[in-house]
C-alpha cells in the first residue's frame, strides 16, 4: 500500500471518528426522504390542530354576535383569516416536500447512470421556499447544508416568513368581512338593542372573557 493511500485511510478514520460515517448518495437520499415524510406528518398534525381551534373560535364569534360584541368578534375573525393563510402555507409546503422527494428519486437514478449527483435548480428553488416556513425551518436548514456538501445544491440563505406579513393589513378588513359573511352573522338582527361597538370602559374580568382570551392566544400561537 502506498504512503498516500495510508494517509488517506488515516484521514478517513479520523473524519469518521469525529463526524460519523460518510453516507453514500443512496444513503443520503433515503435519509432525506425519511425526514421529509416525518415533516409531512407533522404538517398534517399542525393543520388538524389549527382546524380544531378554528371550530372553537367560530362558535365564540357567533356567541359574540348574539351579544352584539362587534369589536371582539372582529378580533377573532382576523385570527381566522390568519389561520386560513397558515393552512394554505402548510399545504403548499407539504406538496413541495413531496416534489423534492420525487426530484431526489430522479437525481438518484441519474447518479446510478452517470456516477455523480448533479446540482438541481428545481430542488434548490423548493428548498429555498421550505426553509422559510417556521414550523420546519431548523430541519430544512440542516438538510440543505447536507445537500450543499453532497454537491446537490448551491449555498442557501436562511430566511423566515416575517416579510410575508407586511401585506396582511391591506387585505385584512375585506377578508374579515368575508369570514363574518361566511358565518352568516348579522349583528343588528342577532342583537338589535346592542351597541354597534364594544364599550371602551374597564369592566371586571369574567370567566367567559378569560376563556376567549385563552382561545385567541392558542390560535395566535398556531398561526405564528
Amino acid at each position: 500500500m502506498s504512503r498516500k493511500k495510508e494517509d488517506d485511510g488515516v484521514m478517513d478514520s479520523i473524519s469518521t471518528f469525529f463526524f460519523g460515517k460518510k453516507l453514500t448518495p443512496e444513503e443520503n437520499v433515503k435519509k432525506w426522504k425519511r425526514e421529509m415524510n416525518k415533516e409531512k406528518r407533522g404538517i398534517d398534525r399542525n393543520i388538524r390542530e389549527i382546524e380544531r381551534e378554528e371550530a372553537k373560535v367560530k362558535r365564540n364569534i357567533k356567541e359574540m354576535a348574539k351579544r352584539g360584541d362587534v369589536s371582539n368578534a372582529t378580533t377573532l375573525a382576523r385570527e381566522l383569516v390568519r389561520s386560513k393563510k397558515a393552512k394554505e402555507r402548510l399545504t403548499i409546503s407539504k406538496a413541495q416536500l413531496s416534489s423534492v422527494q420525487m426530484q431526489l428519486t430522479q437525481n438518484l437514478a441519474n447518479y446510478k447512470m452517470a456516477g455523480t449527483l448533479k446540482k438541481s435548480a428545481q430542488i434548490m428553488g423548493m428548498m429555498n421556499s421550505l426553509i422559510r416556513l417556521p414550523e420546519i425551518n431548523a430541519v430544512m436548514m440542516t438538510m440543505a447544508r447536507e445537500m450543499e456538501k453532497a454537491g446537490l445544491i448551491e449555498e442557501m440563505m436562511e430566511e423566515t416568513l416575517d416579510d410575508m406579513e407586511e401585506d396582511f393589513d391591506e387585505e385584512a378588513d375585506e377578508q374579515v368581512q368575508k369570514v363574518l359573511d361566511e358565518l352568516d352573522l348579522n349583528f343588528k338582527e342577532a342583537a338589535p338593542n346592542a351597541p354597534t361597538k364594544s364599550l371602551q370602559v374597564a369592566t371586571p374580568a369574567t370567566a367567559e372573557s378569560t376563556a376567549d382570551d385563552a382561545l385567541l392566544s392558542r390560535l395566535q400561537s398556531l398561526n405564528q
